[in-house]
């Protein structure tokens, strides 16, 4: 609570973000397993935060009315990713007013699917070859308070 008002009387937060902050909410996220291995990997210099990317992608991967030698620019900003052992684990946070976490998965496979072949070409991921794979993909919802693991395979 201290830190939350030091950064309202220092301008750091805008007054509408210091009304909209649920302090219970981000105790239970900071209290999380997500969190846990965040600090794990901040410790070990492994923790990646906002990295934008931009990446290309054959536009019938969009649709099958889009010609497949046309290529379509994907660009975003990853909220934080780290890396353990055994690959990488990309984790986005969520404030939807959702009822449900399928709600949630609904809305956002795709974007993670990407997310995750975006840091595949970044660190070089090639099954079979080397590198480290995007071994888990996470919403954390803080409507819900609550972590979503989600399975990226497309139809």
């Amino acid at each position: 609570m201290l830190f939350r008002s030091r950064m309202r009387r220092t301008s750091r937060l805008p007054q509408c973000y210091y009304e909209a902050v649920s302090v219970p909410k981000l105790v239970d996220f900071l209290t999380g397993r997500a969190a846990f291995r965040m600090a794990e990997a901040a410790r070990a210099g492994k923790l990646y935060k906002e990295q934008p990317f931009v990446m290309g992608l054959p536009a019938s991967r969009l649709g099958s009315g889009f010609p497949a030698e046309e290529t379509v620019l994907i660009q975003g900003i990853i909220d934080v990713f780290f890396e353990e052992e055994d690959g990488f684990v990309v984790l986005d946070y969520k404030t939807d007013a959702v009822f449900t976490p399928e709600e949630l998965v609904r809305r956002y496979r795709t974007q993670l699917v990407y997310y995750g072949e975006a840091l595949a070409q970044i660190y070089g991921y090639e099954p079979g070859v080397g590198g480290k794979p995007v071994k888990e993909r996470i919403l954390y919802s803080f409507k819900l308070g609550q972590e979503i693991t989600v399975f990226t395979s497309l139809p």
